[in-house]
């Protein structure tokens, strides 16, 4: 599947004072500091109603993207060895040429450098570790949609929680089901809901289950490139400085739902360490529940969700149900290679295509498998029945060619060689709760399933990330 579309994209325009710093000083990176907004007085506050409270310390975030350049002097130590399905190697080079990956993964884990950190880019949850997984480099029209295979290495790695600041037209196969893996391991997922200020579903943020990430700018009004539409929440996402991965000092700044997304992951990572006990649904509870909705509007609001995220350490949220507020993904979905709980995907593997139709139960594919071995045990049976009777009536000594079948076994009409000439019908697995073409399960146009030659996740097209 060819990319083609990107939550970060700072091409033409957009692309004009994008960089802030090149090989940045320290008085520099004081000055992008100063300039990060959504961890200020204009945002979060995060120096004193967040990290006093926790700094998302024991919690490996997975950052599915372009890789990540782990001896950028902010994110030196915060990089894990991951892996690169498009290059192959441990995900810690970025291949963007906008260094998305690296960006992403500095506005969650960065933390500054300098005396006592005061230099250069903080993430909004500095404690946290980034699990870097390459998929590209996110230039339209090249590379294979790895993010299934993607979202399953995090979750067997040890990730509590997946950033995805990419976006498609349509869901990759096995998407669904991969998103299903990972909420029966109790990981969050979240994606941006695109760059062009439309209302078309993008992928893999469409998926249920899935955190939908929109953005906002620093007075909180919508950007007006954030798609809407099943929006679960907003975040910054306008005029966003964070690392670069030109030089290990290099800075940038863009705007997009890629951002937004960044800071959800954060979010997540921040009450993850805080609530260790609670499941990925009742984080997405937490989220949701301590979310700012703008006053004069009723959620969920198509472009805010359930408001603005924003990481309240101090409010008492009531857990709610373990499978949290949102629909979940259908685990019969898709199938294909590292299907099973145990699965580590290799670099370059790539997924097999099953049916669409399933339940929601996680159980459904054990269903299928027990039922076709039950048709298969029938089969041989009826084969063994015609033999005998074969055998039994007009082998030998018996008075008619036909033969007849032994007492207490049904008799079908024979065929050559014996052989019944309508066998049982097998198992058939029943219709889940999308059916053939799961629908988006938060309303909207939708896109066809499965994805369509040509469409594919990136990050290049539209204004912003």
């Amino acid at each position: 599947m060819g990319f083609s579309r990107a939550l970060r994209g700072l091409g033409g325009a957009a692309l004009a004072g994008a960089l802030v710093v090149a090989g940045a000083p320290a008085a520099h990176a004081d000055q992008a500091r100063d300039a990060q907004w959504a961890i200020g007085s204009s945002g979060y506050e995060a120096a004193t109603a967040v990290w006093p409270h926790s700094t998302g310390k024991g919690v490996t975030v997975a950052v599915i993207d372009s890789g990540v350049r782990a001896t950028q002097v902010d994110l030196r130590g915060q990089v894990l060895q991951g892996t690169d399905f498009a290059f192959g190697g441990n995900g810690q080079s970025d291949h963007s040429p906008e260094c998305h990956g690296t960006a992403m993964a500095s506005l969650i884990a960065a933390h500054g450098h300098g005396p006592g950190g005061q230099d250069g880019i903080m993430g909004l949850a500095p404690g946290a570790k980034i699990l870097p997984i390459g998929v590209g480099r996110g230039v339209a029209g090249q590379g294979t949609n790895y993010v299934p295979q993607a979202i399953r290495y995090a979750v067997d790695h040890g990730a509590k929680v997946i950033s995805i600041s990419l976006a498609a037209a349509a869901p990759a196969p096995d998407e669904q089901a991969a998103v299903a893996y990972a909420e029966r391991h109790n990981v969050v997922v979240v994606a941006g809901s695109g760059n062009d200020g439309s209302t078309t579903d993008m992928y893999p943020a469409s998926d249920p289950g899935v955190i939908k990430v929109g953005a906002v700018d620093k007075t909180g009004n919508v950007w007006s490139g954030s798609n809407a539409g099943g929006v679960v929440v907003a975040a910054p996402g306008v005029d966003i400085v964070h690392d670069s991965c030109g030089s290990d000092t290099e800075m940038s700044k863009g705007s997009g739902t890629s951002d937004a997304t960044a800071y959800v992951a954060a979010i997540a990572a921040l009450y993850r360490s805080t609530h260790p006990d609670l499941t990925q649904g009742q984080i997405v509870n937490y989220i949701v529940k301590t979310a700012i909705l703008p006053k004069g509007l009723t959620a969920p609001d198509s472009h805010y969700g359930y408001g603005i995220a924003s990481p309240d350490l101090k409010m008492a949220v009531t857990p709610g149900p373990a499978s949290g507020p949102l629909p979940q993904a259908s685990a019969a979905a898709g199938s294909g290679s590292g299907a099973g709980d145990n699965s580590s995907a290799s670099p370059g593997a790539t997924n097999t295509t099953a049916s669409g139709s399933g339940s929601s139960s996680s159980s459904s594919g054990m269903m299928i498998v027990l039922g076709g071995l039950a048709a298969v045990v029938v089969i041989v049976v009826i084969v063994i029945i015609v033999v005998r009777s074969r055998r039994g009536g007009g082998g030998g000594g018996g008075t008619g060619g036909g033969g007849g079948a032994e007492p207490g076994y049904p008799t079908y009409p024979q065929g050559p060689q014996g052989y019944p000439q309508q066998a049982p019908q097998g198992y058939q697995p029943p219709t889940g709760q999308y059916g053939q073409q799961p629908p988006n399960p938060y309303g909207g146009g939708g896109q066809p399933y499965p994805p369509q030659p040509g469409q594919g996740q990136g990050y290049g097209g539209g204004q912003g990330r």
